[in-house]
């Protein structure tokens, strides 16, 4: 009798602290599911705030009636918000007002834009870069494996050491010409303490390839074919209204004749990011690839970091 009721004590004993443990591990699993749907709800807090930002980005291009500002000069604005707990940064980039090396080949055609390939080698020119970095990237989007005399394809990346071959594809976005030979990170992103301007704010792989004469750097209306003098004489027309023809004519009619089938003067292409930091130093970006036509804004590609 009394050995059975020793057997009952331990057994209380054993499931007692059975339950003690089960007990702590729940509480344990609890507090983790706890701060685990914390940190999800912070995500989402984040990432809406990125959303919202496109949102107001898109409003404000459709505001602008397919340009920056009133006068077409600003290819690029940035607008801050600064709310309780959060800041969110948002920066419009006209990508029309670039150039877009994947246009410059018509894969469906088999066709090249000679027009679009001439202002693309003179902007390198007039940039100061060498034929190499201008060559090179043209090796790196066209179909073929035949080098250009300055350029690069798949043998010279495998025999000099790189763990990847040019892809002969357009140009997904402008962080991949860091990639291509000799496209240095100062040269792609720019370097203000050695006052290197960066290619990204010329070049984009978002367009369908014609360039607004309203917002395009003035080093683009010289790889047009403008003078220096007459690149300003542009930059100070469009600060007052925007470009029309006629004024282009009157400034160089050859230039403009030349070149207008890829001359526009307004823009349907642009790129939003939106970037939402918290106060805790959390951050999220979040970009989105937009078209404006003339009924709405289309989206065509976001990203989240």
């Amino acid at each position: 009798m009394i050995r059975n009721k020793g057997v009952v004590l331990i057994f209380v004993m054993v499931f007692t602290t059975a339950i003690s443990l089960l007990s702590l591990f729940m509480q344990s699993k609890s507090k983790n599911y706890i701060e685990n749907f914390a940190d999800i709800q912070k995500n989402l807090e984040i990432e809406n705030m990125a959303e919202m930002g496109i949102e107001i980005g898109k409003i404000l291009i459709d505001r602008r009636k397919g340009t920056l500002n009133t006068t077409g000069e600003e290819s690029r604005k940035e607008i801050y918000y600064d709310m309780p707990d959060i800041m969110l940064h948002i920066i419009i980039s006209d990508e029309n007002a670039k150039i877009n090396p994947n246009k410059i080949f018509d894969r469906e055609k088999k066709e090249t834009n000679s027009l679009l390939m001439e202002v693309y080698k003179n902007f390198f020119a007039v940039m100061g870069y060498t034929e190499v970095l201008s060559d090179s990237l043209l090796d790196w989007i066209d179909e073929d494996d035949i080098p250009r005399a300055a350029g690069a394809e798949y043998f010279h990346y495998k025999t000099s050491g790189f763990p990847y071959v040019p892809p002969n594809r357009n140009l997904y976005g402008t962080e991949e010409l860091l990639l291509v030979k000799n496209f240095s990170k100062d040269i792609v992103l720019g370097n203000s303490k050695e006052k290197i301007p960066a290619l990204i704010d010329f070049i984009t792989s978002f367009s369908d390839g014609k360039i607004n004469v309203n917002s395009c750097p003035p080093e683009i209306l010289g790889a047009f074919g403008f003078s220096s003098g007459e690149a300003e004489k542009i930059v100070r027309e469009r600060e007052k209204r925007p470009l029309e023809e006629r004024f282009l004519t009157e400034t160089n009619r050859d230039v403009y004749i030349r070149n207008r089938n890829i001359m526009i003067f307004k823009s349907r292409y642009f790129l939003i990011r939106s970037i939402a930091v918290k106060s805790n130093g959390q951050e999220r970006e979040m970009r989105a690839y937009v078209k404006k036509t003339d009924k709405v804004i289309e989206t065509t590609r976001i990203e989240i970091e």
